[in-house]
């Protein structure tokens, strides 16, 4: 299980990946990861007037690398926690048991880790039966996600129903659309576990449509038991609204996962018997005598 410390950092410091570089300009590229706009021969000319060394150069640069990476890890955490992914047992690649899956098209999950699809603005389903790894790797999804600075939103079908329905009566539907178009990758969880009425169904492809237009690293991410064919069955809409469903798979990656439920894996079954025993039961004396 990987934690944001566990990562280390991918740009380097004073001793790696800047072999050859000198110590003015080490210091100046981590600064600008600490946001920093500072040059190298701005920061020559500051060594000299101060009458500083490499040595010294080198420990500036040393510490402005701690403080960027101590930021980095600081953003991670803001994002994992605002994503309402579960924390106390986070779920994450290396946790997934991909030596289960077999297939002709089995190398296309073990490549999920790299984001591909959401740089593609591409989405992703995982579909199939209950306890095979489909919210495992659409969480595994959105922790990677945070974990490379990129803002994540996770909830539940029945969660986003509940929403928009609070949303419909407080009349502030505008603003719940708008949260959920925010992040680079919004995550569904379970979808078809609840009815959408025409006010929400409206509202969830309001989402769709937007995010479709989105600029930058975007992503769907959705689950279910049912395949995307009857999806129709779930919302609530005329004919025209309902083809809103082919934007959502548009552009998109759909994993049909087959396979025995990964759930009781933990689960020890003991087999045990009561005998029957013999009591004896004082002051009552045995008939006859």
């Amino acid at each position: 299980m990987r934690s944001p410390v566990s990562r280390g950092s991918t740009s380097g410091g004073p001793n790696d990946g800047g072999r050859g570089a000198s110590p003015y300009e080490l210091a100046s590229d981590a600064a600008s990861r600490l946001g920093i706009a500072v040059g190298a021969e701005e920061l020559a000319t500051l060594a000299s007037d101060l009458d500083l060394g490499d040595g010294e150069m080198a420990a500036v640069a040393a510490t402005f690398s701690y403080l960027a990476e101590k930021r980095r890890l600081a953003s991670i955490e803001t994002l994992l926690r605002l994503s309402r992914l579960p924390r106390r047992e986070p779920k994450t690649f290396e946790g997934f048991d991909f030596s289960r899956i077999q297939g002709r098209d089995a190398a296309a999950l073990g490549k999920l880790p790299s984001l591909a699809d959401l740089y593609a603005h591409r989405n992703v389903a995982f579909v199939g039966p209950g306890g095979i790894g489909k919210t495992h790797l659409a969480q595994a999804y959105g922790r990677e996600c945070c974990m490379r600075g990129l803002k994540t939103y996770y909830i539940k079908a029945t969660e986003l129903r509940d929403r928009f329905q609070k949303a419909v009566q407080r009349g502030n539907t505008s603003r719940v659309v708008s949260s959920l178009v925010k992040p680079s990758c919004l995550i569904v969880d379970e979808v078809g576990r609840c009815v959408y009425d025409r006010p929400c169904t409206d509202l969830f492809f309001d989402v769709v449509d937007r995010r479709y237009e989105k600029e930058g690293p975007n992503a769907m991410v959705l689950t279910s038991n049912i395949a995307p064919s009857g999806w129709d069955e779930f919302f609530t809409g005329d004919d025209t609204l309902l083809c809103a469903l082919d934007r959502l798979f548009d552009k998109a990656s759909v994993f049909v996962m087959r396979g025995p439920s990964y759930r009781g894996r933990g689960l020890d079954t003991y087999s045990v018997e009561a005998v029957p025993q013999a009591v004896k039961v004082r002051g009552i004396q045995p008939e006859g005598m």
